[in-house]
């Protein structure tokens, strides 16, 4: 209010108006980028015969990045990689037997292979990126406020540039505000940076030795693998 030059009693700028822009600015600000603080993990159950799950309420589609059943991780060596739901399909319909530890995502599904024999409990494991929480009580907090306290200038910066623009027409996905989105995408890159100290530092490929020395005399066709 006092950054709007208005106080509880305005007819332009009522507290509804304050608190539906912020929220606004809010989503925005998570769905810009998937920062560290809307990564999540779930648990649920396998049912028997059912090949697909549905996603989380409160998460974005297709956010999914690992999953495990029974302790054990499915997809593609070595990080758990998931099919496209197309290679999927086709992988299934050409491997109906198969017991190889796939899965795939479809908008807000996700599929699993093999299909569960047996009923579970919260067996089934998945990892994804949630929605942020709309703030309703002045008490609520941002995933900024306690780490990130620049997010929260951009989500002030895009409120307010969203309540002085009433009418224009532009997508409601759109950044109102220039400084805004920068601030955004500079804390991004500092977290990004700090995730790389602790990314993976050793090869992902197992690199057969096709010109190792041997361990016979007699080298024809004969290397050590």
């Amino acid at each position: 209010m006092s950054d709007m030059n208005v106080d509880s009693t305005s007819t332009l700028y009522p507290e509804a108006t304050l608190n539906s822009a912020i929220n606004r600015a809010y989503r925005k600000a998570g769905a810009l980028f998937p920062w560290a603080d809307l990564q999540d993990a779930k648990k649920t159950s396998t049912v028997s015969g059912q090949e697909y799950y549905d996603y989380p309420t409160n998460w974005r589609s297709k956010s999914i990045w690992r999953i495990e059943v029974d302790g054990e991780k499915y997809g593609e060596d070595p990080d758990g990689s998931p099919l496209s739901f197309d290679d999927y399909l086709v992988w299934r319909e050409d491997n109906p037997s198969a017991t190889d530890k796939k899965w795939a995502t479809q908008q807000r599904r996700y599929f699993i292979n093999p299909v569960p024999t047996a009923n579970g409990t919260n067996n089934l494991h998945v990892w994804g990126i949630m929605v942020t929480e709309t703030l309703s009580e002045d008490g609520d907090i941002t995933i900024f406020s306690y780490s990130t306290p620049e997010g929260n200038e951009a989500v002030l910066l895009e409120a307010k540039a969203i309540l002085k623009s009433k009418g224009d027409d532009l997508k409601t996905t759109d950044f109102k505000s220039k400084e805004a989105k920068e601030l955004l995408a500079i804390a991004w890159g500092k977290e990004r940076d700090e995730d790389a100290k602790y990314e993976k530092n050793q090869p992902m490929w197992e690199v057969n030795d096709m010109f190792g020395a041997g361990s016979s005399k007699d080298l024809r066709g004969r290397f050590d693998i």
